[in-house]
């Protein structure tokens, strides 16, 4: 599974000439082997790499098992570099070339669909899942004490006073018992996967018991609520998890493009636009960038410090060397946030973000 060591091994990695990336949809649901594969060729026809084409094609036809919805190459013949990773999820597909892997594809997956649990519930135990870029994976099912209902109605007055309520008392003394060894298992759970986003499947009545009794840090991180049965099978989970996850980051990349354009209208932590959240990257003080999905701009970068602008300056303001020009200068910009440690929401279909120029950010100061 491609894992966020992946990812910082190809954000650190520098082409010495030029490398290929590419990404291919193969998801059978959607389009069907020979389909996919022409319609790579007719991508890569705008590619003068015929040694990274050969390696890119030969993969595809004679390796790939097809057996994932997409499939990711990044290819550098000249250096002997070639890699490919299957993915369980479908993805736009995409050709470019360039002196370092394009990543922003990888980068969107990675934030909406990794890094999920997603938890059935019932008064009896729980299933525990961590839902990762597509793939699904559950532990053994924690299950407490059998839950047995008392009758209800049907019956006289003097039978309620000398048992019913007794009775009830001790389904919920049952219950209560089965949640706080469901609690402990899931938080184990949570941190042995390193959770940052859950998702609760069940009753309402059910789901509310369980996240009452959440320690407040994961709570927190509950974004998602679905009715779903605890017998449900893998199929039925994986999708609901995926349209969950996809549901849940279209309202928090909304919500933080509300904050970046409403703090730069106020003069404080946000910048809108290239030219003001380029300055901010290479001053280090992005937060949280935020960027459209296929916005792209040609632009110049510094041969001494790196700095990124889009305007051609005779010498860099901050060393005095000279400026190259550079085909993609918003890609390079999500690299040079990624590696400052700050996190960049890759966004697709946002009228707001668009309005303020397709990128925009949360500073830190």
């Amino acid at each position: 599974m491609f894992s966020e060591k992946d990812l910082q091994s190809l954000l650190d990695y520098s082409a010495q000439n030029q490398v290929l990336s590419v990404y291919l949809n193969t998801n059978p649901a959607e389009v069907t082997n020979e389909a996919a594969k022409l319609q790579l060729r007719n991508l890569l026809k705008t590619v003068d790499l015929p040694k990274d084409i050969q390696v890119v094609e030969d993969y595809v036809n004679l390796e790939y098992d097809w057996g994932a919805r997409g499939l990711v190459m990044f290819s550098e013949q000249e250096a002997d570099f070639f890699q490919a990773h299957q993915l369980g999820l479908s993805m736009p597909d995409k050709v470019s070339v360039g002196e370092r892997p394009t990543l922003r594809p990888l980068v969107r997956l990675m934030d909406t669909f990794s890094g999920w649990s997603v938890v059935l519930v019932d008064k009896q135990g729980a299933r525990l899942f961590s839902f990762n870029l597509g793939e699904l994976g559950e532990i053994e099912g924690v299950f407490g004490d059998e839950v047995k209902q008392t009758k209800r109605g049907g019956g006289n007055a003097m039978h309620g006073r000398m048992g019913g309520s007794d009775a009830s008392g001790k389904v919920e003394n049952v219950i209560e018992r089965n949640i706080k060894e469901v609690i402990e298992s899931a938080t184990d759970f949570f941190n042995q996967h390193r959770i940052r986003r859950i998702m609760i499947g069940g009753t309402d009545d059910n789901i509310a018991r369980f996240k009452e009794a959440l320690p407040k840090s994961w709570q927190s991180l509950v974004v998602g609520y679905f009715p779903m049965s605890m017998t449900a099978n893998h199929l039925d989970v994986l999708e609901q998890a995926t349209k969950e996850a996809l549901t849940a980051q279209i309202k928090v990349n909304q919500a933080l493009v509300e904050q970046a354009v409403t703090l730069a209208a106020k003069g404080s932590n946000g910048v809108i636009g290239l030219i003001d959240t380029l300055n901010a990257i290479h001053e280090g003080r992005v937060k949280t960038l935020l960027v459209s999905q296929d916005y792209e701009q040609e632009g110049y970068r510094c041969l001494g410090c790196g700095y990124l602008n889009v305007q051609e300056i005779q010498s860099c303001p901050f060393c005095n060397n000279d400026f190259g020009k550079i085909e993609t200068a918003v890609e390079l910009a999500v690299q040079e946030t990624l590696q400052k440690n700050a996190e960049v929401k890759v966004i697709a279909d946002n009228p707001s973000l668009e309005a303020a120029g397709h990128i925009a950010a949360i500073l830190r100061y």
